[in-house]
């Protein structure tokens, strides 16, 4: 039985950061670090029959582990023809049965035989599984953390990644970064911790899935009783329903507790049960008391741009009106509060050039200027036409031509940079970035081969700035073009 939510599409405008690294994280570390532990175990296995202990242990381990496992005569036949290799290995990893040994008398009393095993109980110890791994008979909290972070082969890492991915990146959004980040490693702490009180037993546990059953449980307890989407996968059936998140939970914590009763596999049903459990509470509980922030338009659907739009919407329609006292005035407010939108910048745009408005100009060129040069493209060329009015006083004016010169000169827009920069020259002001942009012009116009722009451009650098760098590799360039 599958049923996973399907609410909400991923925005990759706005990718789940926090999601995406802590699927990197789970993937280096089962790569880059646990691909070693095949060497670990050979190494391990080596140390173990080096010291000669599967002689000493071989008998008690069968004994302990036919009585533990309650094996026939056959299966214990079984084991004791296993390959010497394969047998070390299966003796020490045996938690359980390292604990026993410990505690018999004839170890107690033989110091050689502690050394020994404590020397291969050491390589043993480096795999992974075993120095970060959580084993519920013997707490650690590095076991407890590092456990979420191990897998025990790739199709477990795939398995819990693609869960991960599911439901982090709608959490992600709707709880925000480091609420989210929070929540997902305390509620696999608390999967962990539950699967210690409940079954302290001498097995290793790793895997992210506990913390993963807490952002299934967190999603409940976002969504609570709201009716969203879910795809279900039963068998032969597939396809999607809506209903309330909340009814959800008894699905998968029932789910759960059947396969902890069935007993059947090697999953940890206990740090599902508990990732469930503590991931719905600890969302839920303090939602009900106003103590966690939820972004509600997002779970709602709402667009994050329509207050903008709104906004818009209401501007086009002073503008239809033709109230651009008005509209400026809006105009303004909405310039500092959606600064660098350039639908906005548009619109306001006709608006001071209608109106001839310095204050709405020098606002709106401001962050025309700060844009992009590729997303301001059309307006740029649009401003560069615009300003061969004579009667555009305001556009015409030295810093606005300034500006606009290296915006054209960006885009190569090559004519309409030369006549922003001759506005510019006509001006008569010493301007710091002029040579610079006149060099940059020259270089752009060399191609075309026009002598007679290259020779003006020269002719200015030469009387307006004659001690310039720009004005002696200009010379240069023009001989060079000839």
């Amino acid at each position: 039985m599958l049923i996973v939510p399907a609410e909400h599409p991923l925005d990759w405008k706005k990718p789940p950061q926090i999601t995406l690294l802590l699927i990197l994280l789970n993937c280096l570390i089962f790569f880059f670090y646990q691909g070693g532990d095949d060497a670990r175990q050979q190494h391990a296995v080596d140390v173990y029959l080096q010291q000669d202990l599967l002689g000493h242990e071989r008998p008690l381990f069968a004994e302990s582990f036919a009585r533990r496992e309650k094996l026939d005569i056959t299966q214990q036949q079984q084991i004791e023809r296993m390959r010497r290799q394969d047998l070390a290995w299966v003796i020490l990893r045996d938690l359980e049965f390292g604990h026993e040994l410990r505690s018999l008398p004839a170890y107690q009393q033989d110091p050689a035989w502690q050394a020994a095993r404590e020397q291969a109980e050491a390589a043993r110890n480096q795999l992974s599984s075993l120095r970060f791994g959580f084993i519920p008979a013997h707490f650690t909290l590095q076991g407890l953390v590092g456990s979420m972070f191990l897998h025990g082969d790739f199709w477990h890492l795939f398995g819990n990644m693609v869960f991960l991915f599911v439901f982090g990146f709608a959490l992600e959004v709707a709880l925000g970064r480091a609420m989210y980040l929070a929540l997902y490693l305390l509620s696999g702490l608390c999967s962990g911790l539950l699967w210690w009180a409940l079954d302290p037993v001498w097995v290793t546990g790793i895997g992210a899935s506990g913390a993963i059953s807490g952002l299934m449980g967190m999603y409940i307890g976002v969504y609570g009783l709201k009716r969203i989407r879910f795809f279900y996968w039963l068998g032969p059936m597939l396809g999607y329903f809506r209903a309330p998140a909340l009814w959800i939970l008894p699905l998968w914590m029932g789910k759960e507790l059947f396969g902890l009763l069935r007993a059947a596999d090697h999953v940890n049903y206990y740090a599902h049960l508990g990732g469930l459990a503590s991931g719905f509470l600890l969302v839920w509980l303090p939602r009900q008391f106003g103590r966690i922030k939820v972004d509600e338009a997002y779970l709602a659907k709402e667009d994050p741009d329509a207050p903008f739009k709104r906004e818009l919407a209401a501007l086009d329609a002073l503008i239809g009106r033709f109230a651009l006292d008005q509209a400026s005035t809006r105009g303004l407010e909405l310039l500092a509060r959606y600064p660098g939108r350039l639908l906005l910048i548009e619109r306001l745009y006709g608006v001071a050039r209608s109106r001839q408005d310095g204050a709405l100009y020098n606002a709106l060129l401001k962050q025309l200027f700060a844009l992009p040069t590729a997303e301001g493209a059309a307006l740029l060329r649009r401003l560069a036409d615009d300003s061969a009015g004579e009667d555009q006083r305001l556009l015409r004016h030295p810093q606005v031509q300034l500006h606009l010169l290296q915006k054209l000169l960006q885009m190569s827009d090559t004519q309409r940079a030369l006549a922003a920069w001759r506005r510019v020259a006509r001006s008569g002001q010493q301007l710091a970035q002029l040579p610079q942009l006149t060099l940059q012009l020259a270089k752009q116009l060399g191609p075309q081969r026009d002598s007679r722009v290259l020779a003006e451009l020269d002719q200015f650098l030469r009387k307006a700035y004659p001690n310039a760098e720009q004005t002696r590799q200009l010379a240069l360039y023009q001989q060079q073009a000839r």
